[in-house]
């Protein structure tokens, strides 16, 4: 029977939960021995990936990512962080900034599984689309 990377995932997460730093970082040890063992070295992104989902949903983490034509200033950052962290009921949230010009203004915010989309961008798209009805 394979193993899949999300049982991999799942054996990583609660052989090091709630361990110190020393503990579970030989835990991590033991488990890529296992890895290459069974060789399934090759799971290790899928592995990492699922394993990053239970350890944010466990610790009241979200990750996000704001693209915008150009950076944002960190009064705008930390708006829409509190929004995040207030619809989400996240302790912390991540945020990763990208600089996409191809939206020609205003920001699209992707978190967990929604896409808020106030990019110029579309909202041109969408009064064009309106217009021609």
């Amino acid at each position: 029977m394979k193993i899949t990377s999300k049982q991999y995932a799942i054996s990583l997460f609660e052989s090091v939960k709630g361990k110190k730093d020393k503990e579970a970082s030989a835990a991590v040890k033991k488990f890529f021995d296992v890895l290459v063992a069974n060789n399934q070295t090759g799971q290790m992104n899928k592995i990492i990936d699922q394993f990053l989902k239970m350890w944010n949903t466990e610790n009241g983490i979200v990750e996000s990512e704001f693209f915008s034509a150009q950076g944002l200033d960190k009064e705008t950052v930390k708006l829409l962080t509190g929004y995040i962290a207030k619809h989400t009921g996240a302790k912390q949230v991540i945020v990763s900034q990208k600089v996409d010009k191809d939206i020609l203004g205003g920001v699209v915010i992707k978190y967990e599984d929604q896409i808020l989309d106030g990019s110029l961008k579309t909202r041109l798209k969408n009064l064009k689309e309106q217009m021609v009805k």
